[in-house]
């Protein structure tokens, strides 16, 4: 999420891929267990012995958030503001970034987080006035959560419900820059980042995946499905061999850049500031909406 739009690092590939939904969200414990009703299994764990879509077997799950509550899980779970962006942690307009992220953009309900981009001025602390607000979760925090290796995967709906001021929708979507990534932790000092998806809803099914870590590399993937119709898998498996991006189960995409430090999650909603790719002038909002976010280590 830390690039110019269009200048990305060494391009492995342009794949089309179908889109059949392989992952079904479920957490229903089995009535036949004694145990289901207690304390050991609650409404937010995952299924158990859920595997990651596409990764294989033998992952134990490490973090998780289910969204199952009524209200996003801050300061236990994850924060609203990250190093990745320079104005307190929720605004880079150095990136071409137009929004200042702002936790009450994010609600959970249904089973689901949402974030929504909003256009309305905001002053930061800092002095610096926004014409955006939207929202970001990042697993930092004093119960956050780092990692370097591993299998992360989001199950996510990508830019929908574009509307104008009278609650239509407008055609054009362009504006929105939505990503799963992660950000190196605290103490690092050197540039971490994996991309399991960046998307320009200008061109919505055009997705990138990249690892910005050590060897790098990066693949763009055309989708034969529209990601803001329904919910869809996202997830990237992270070794010391490399870094390999799935969508929905299937593997897109193999480089050979991998983190050397420990990195932290980031799910975020930017508004994108191009120009002619801004967002059309009738636009007052878009969403994205993240059913669940785990991590798996062997």
């Amino acid at each position: 999420m830390f690039r110019t739009r269009f200048a990305a690092p060494a391009i492995a590939g342009v794949l089309a891929l179908s889109g059949s939904l392989l992952a079904a969200h479920s957490a229903v414990a089995d009535d036949k267990d004694p145990r289901a009703a207690t304390s050991r299994v609650r409404a937010d764990d995952p299924p158990a012995g859920v595997q990651p879509v596409g990764g294989g077997t033998g992952w134990t799950v490490k973090w998780w958030d289910e969204f199952n509550g009524t209200a996003v899980d801050w300061g236990t779970k994850w924060k609203g503001n990250s190093s990745a962006l320079p104005d307190a942690g929720r605004g880079n307009k150095n990136n071409q970034q137009l929004e200042y992220s702002l936790d009450r953009n994010c609600s959970e309900s249904n089973g689901a987080v949402t974030m929504t981009a909003k256009r309305e001025r905001y002053q930061a602390p800092s002095g610096t006035t926004y014409d955006w607000t939207s929202c970001l979760l990042t697993s930092t925090g004093s119960s956050g959560f780092t990692f370097k290796y591993g299998f992360m995967e989001s199950r996510a709906k990508l830019t929908y419900d574009v509307v104008n001021a009278q609650g239509s929708p407008v055609s054009d979507k362009r504006g929105f820059w939505p990503g799963f990534w992660t950000w190196q932790a605290a103490g690092v000092n050197s540039w971490q980042e994996t991309d399991v998806y960046e998307q320009y809803s200008d061109n919505p099914r055009h997705l990138y995946l990249t690892s910005h870590a050590n060897a790098g590399g990066g693949c763009e993937v055309d989708l034969n499905f529209d990601p803001a119709a329904d919910y869809h898998v996202y997830g990237a498996d992270i070794s010391a061999q490399g870094t390999k991006f799935y969508i929905d189960g299937r593997l897109v995409c193999t480089v050979a850049g991998a983190p050397s430090e420990n990195t932290n999650i980031i799910e975020d909603l930017y508004v994108y500031s191009k120009t002619n790719y801004d967002p059309n002038p009738a636009t007052v909002s878009a969403k994205k909406s993240i059913d669940y976010v785990r991590v798996w280590q062997r």
